[in-house]
């Protein structure tokens, strides 16, 4: 094999390789956590969890931090919401600090007494929507940072403390927590949330048999529509937490791996709100034409250069 042949090949497995889908990275907390709750950056495909630095506002530690979520604003930034101080902030993803002045009151009925084991999402019109298992409802912050009821009290109907949302329109999806308190089976399926009624529809269950068992959990759309799932399971002999693709359409969930350090994660934290649809553009009135990403745009360069390359080789031999 001539060396022009051999680059030629080295070329095409790059681009395999640079189409290959690669798992996300994500951000949880192990809010189970005796000591205050701490921030990791967890590697999806592997499980490696790795501690970015304690939940700290500068005056006190946050104990009970059960949502995550990066905004669609500018800066994206990562948000945590607190069942024990009835609290929304932005964290830092690179230690976990959070300045004490830019957290956010929730409304009183938020305050005191816990249980609400909050989920929480961001959309693409910078809405923030929370369920809480307290209350069985879904809740909605809107860009003005008035919060209102979705639907009715209790329209969910079941204990969903986690979802997600992706595209625009907005689709919600909530999952099911796991187990009660007294080991008894509760919802461990994914649902489609409507936000208008705040009534949960069941898509389907994770798996056919008891394969996922688990307390609550975290859940989360990537940048390209895959939805993940993180599973607290420290109430269940202290186990890791599993993590699970999942199939939007059917429910069914696919265990990708198992942290390796911490449990008790019960949020999940990918990228920002995705397929948020730009209708216009500025100044002349068009839609926007979308552009490829950095790795799109580094494949179309190496294969212009292996078609010149065999261009070449054809003109001079």
């Amino acid at each position: 094999m001539s060396n022009l042949n051999r680059f030629a090949l080295f070329i095409v497995i790059s681009l395999f390789a640079i189409s290959a889908k690669a798992e996300p990275m994500a951000y949880s907390v192990n809010s189970d956590s005796n000591g205050g709750d701490s921030l990791y950056l967890i590697d999806l495909a592997t499980g490696t969890d790795q501690l970015r630095g304690k939940l700290f506002t500068g005056i006190e530690d946050r104990t009970d931090t059960e949502g995550l979520a990066f905004s669609s604003d500018p800066g994206s930034l990562l948000w945590g919401i607190d069942d024990a101080s009835g609290t929304l902030f932005p964290i830092s993803p690179a230690n976990g600090s959070i300045n004490y002045e830019e957290e956010i009151q929730l409304p009183f009925e938020f305050q005191s007494g816990g249980g609400n084991d909050f989920g929480m999402t961001f959309a693409c019109d910078s809405s923030l929507y929370f369920t809480s298992v307290k209350s069985k409802t879904l809740y909605r912050r809107d860009q003005g940072g008035s919060f209102t009821t979705v639907g009715t009290q209790g329209a969910l109907g079941v204990n969903i403390s986690a979802i997600a949302a992706f595209g625009n329109p907005v689709r919600l999806y909530g999952l099911g927590n796991g187990q009660l308190e007294n080991g008894d089976t509760d919802s461990p399926h994914l649902y489609s949330i409507d936000l208008t009624t705040g009534i949960a529809s069941l898509v389907g269950p994770l798996s056919d048999t008891s394969e996922f068992i688990y307390n609550e959990a975290g859940l989360a759309f990537d940048s390209n529509g895959g939805l993940w799932a993180i599973t607290d399971r420290s109430q269940i002999g202290n186990q890791k937490s599993q993590i699970l693709s999942i199939d939007v359409a059917s429910g069914a969930a696919t265990l990708i791996a198992t942290t390796l350090n911490e449990v008790g994660y019960e949020s999940l934290a990918i990228s920002p709100p995705s397929n948020c649809v730009t209708s216009v553009g500025s100044g002349d009135g068009l839609p926007r034409i979308p552009t490829l990403n950095v790795a799109g745009r580094f494949s179309a360069i190496l294969v212009l250069m292996l078609a010149g390359m065999l261009i070449l080789r054809r003109r001079y031999t």
